[in-house]
């Protein structure tokens, strides 16, 4: 089940309120100092709530609108189909960059599953488009996994391989998905709006569930990326027979490209949440996002911080070398780096941050 922030709200007092006073630590050997101001969990959840998800909130509710926009033009012959597959991958990107990881309004309306739901089934997505559907009305009774960016993807793909122009029906469709898109675009950047003028200090159990929200759905984020679009379509691959018979990888995208496109979005967003930009300084208190290092070194865990952002820039590093075309090999060397994130950040961050881990649908189990 899905990390449930408000069922941490029973153990609340066992966590620290925020996390904790902490000034300047004495010098460690492997970590300079650093003079990092105390961040509380009320100036930790208003980095991510206020500062952080409400302008990519607008910026994948403007994709979203040129996504149907796209597509209708598409369909009207105004729009070419490379046209059409690029909106696709920047709304996609826009998408991963509010979503991953997923908290708040995106837990409680379940988003992810409503818009992104992999595998698509096509199948499915036949005998949903044979139903022609006029409305969004008609599409709440279309089965997720022939909605959303997997479906709407499928289609462009499927008509890339016909070279003919679309029927009328598929468009139809096609358009009902782009717009089913953006009516949760719109819906998460009016909640996200509402929660960026939330007062946290009022309401100290529900700031600590949050902050502790936020923490696990991280982990969670890193899993999915790591094992569900990454190394478990691999793993599938060379036990099902694929790789023998030479087809594709299952990638939750199609093709390479976007892939590793959607691949660096979610890393970036992760990495945004987790490391201080190169040559930054920690935040001021209250008015910025506050990554996870900064709160490490707010609680002058300087040794852990260092050595936390040397195991995000290995990913970096490992993500920004690949190519399309990358191997096998590459992509699990790319893993196995995530891994050692994973394991970092269970052992140690984790604990050094007061926030018990839990269980999520998007952890990799």
């Amino acid at each position: 089940m899905t990390f449930n922030a408000l069922s941490l709200a029973r153990c609340a007092s066992a966590l620290a309120l925020g996390l904790g006073l902490a000034g300047m630590a004495a010098a460690q050997t492997a970590a300079p100092v650093v003079a990092a101001p105390y961040y509380s969990a009320e100036q930790a959840m208003q980095g991510i709530y206020t500062h952080h998800l409400p302008p990519l909130a607008r910026a994948f509710q403007a994709q979203a609108e040129r996504l149907v926009t796209t597509t209708a033009q598409h369909c009207q012959g105004q729009a070419t189909l490379p046209t059409l597959r690029a909106q696709w991958q920047q709304t996609l990107v826009s998408w991963e960059a509010l979503s991953t990881p997923a908290v708040g309004p995106m837990v409680a309306r379940r988003s992810q599953r409503q818009i992104d739901f992999w595998p698509t089934r096509p199948e499915l997505l036949r005998r949903s488009m044979d139903k022609a559907p006029a409305t969004l009305a008609d599409m709440e009774r279309v089965g997720t996994p022939a909605k959303g960016f997997p479906a709407l993807e499928l289609l462009i793909h499927q008509w890339d391989a016909s070279r003919k122009p679309p029927p009328a029906t598929a468009c139809r469709y096609a358009e009902l998905v782009a717009e089913g898109i953006a009516t949760e675009a719109r819906a998460l950047q009016n909640e996200l709006s509402e929660w960026a003028t939330r007062e946290w200090e009022d309401e100290p159990e529900v700031t600590t569930a949050a902050l502790a929200e936020w923490v696990n759905q991280w982990l969670a984020g890193l899993e999915r990326l790591r094992w569900a679009h990454i190394e478990k379509p691999l793993t599938s691959h060379q036990t099902t027979g694929g790789a023998a018979k030479g087809g594709p990888v299952p990638f939750a995208r199609l093709d390479r490209d976007s892939a590793l496109r959607d691949w660096r979005a979610q890393w970036q967003s992760l990495l945004a949440q987790g490391r201080l930009p190169a040559g930054s300084a920690p935040p001021a208190a209250g008015q910025a996002l506050v990554p996870m290092e900064a709160l490490l070194m707010g609680r002058g865990q300087l040794a852990l911080a260092q050595q936390w952002g040397q195991a995000l820039d290995q990913v970096s590093a490992g993500l920004g070398a690949l190519t399309p075309r990358a191997s096998e090999r590459e992509l699990l060397a790319l893993t196995k780096s995530m891994k050692a994130v994973t394991v970092l950040f269970q052992n140690d961050v984790a604990a050094a941050l007061d926030v018990p881990l839990g269980f999520s649908d998007a952890d990799g189990d």
